[in-house]
């Protein structure tokens, strides 16, 4: 009867702590590495760091990009959003490359929403992004982009953490 009792306590208990494992801990931890996308005609590499900063280096930045200029490597924040999800914002500077010489032309923000698998181990993005000419502040208020995007290209794709072994 007391195993019966000790057990009926910690079977549920149980269930708890392999449901708790499922989630990142609450200082994110489990969302930090170095993940990659790989398309059919293009790749992105995006690291989380522990600290809420990350990073992203895209295939084809100084080849093509949205609204016709190419740009650097972007930069920005993420927070946590729910269970396994993060939202994260991006910045990058943009280029012409239509004349003699590139020249700075202005600033894209781009905030993306990364749903992460159980497993921690792939997540999918989605991304809104906005690009500001030069001299404008893209985060003032009233602030007007010169043109607008998404990252519909990613639907489908997975980015992977890279792998230590």
């Amino acid at each position: 009867m007391k195993l019966r009792r000790l057990l009926s306590i910690l079977a549920p208990l149980a269930l708890c702590a392999h449901a708790a494992a499922a989630d990142a801990p609450g200082d994110g931890s489990g969302f930090t590495g170095t993940y990659i996308a790989t398309l059919p005609e293009r790749a992105e590499i995006m690291q989380l760091h522990r600290d809420g900063t990350a990073e992203i280096t895209l295939s084809d930045q100084v080849t093509f990009g949205a609204g016709g200029f190419t740009f650097s490597d972007s930069f920005g924040s993420w927070k946590v959003a729910g269970a396994r999800r993060l939202e994260a914002r991006f910045v990058n500077l943009n280029f012409d490359v239509t004349g003699p010489a590139a020249t700075y032309s202005g600033a894209a923000v781009v905030d993306y929403v990364l749903q992460f698998a159980p497993t921690f181990r792939t997540f999918t993005a989605s991304c809104q992004g906005k690009i500001y000419p030069t001299g404008v502040d893209p985060f003032a208020p009233g602030a007007v982009p010169v043109t607008t995007f998404d990252c519909a290209y990613l639907d489908g794709f997975q980015y992977r953490r890279v792998p230590l072994e």
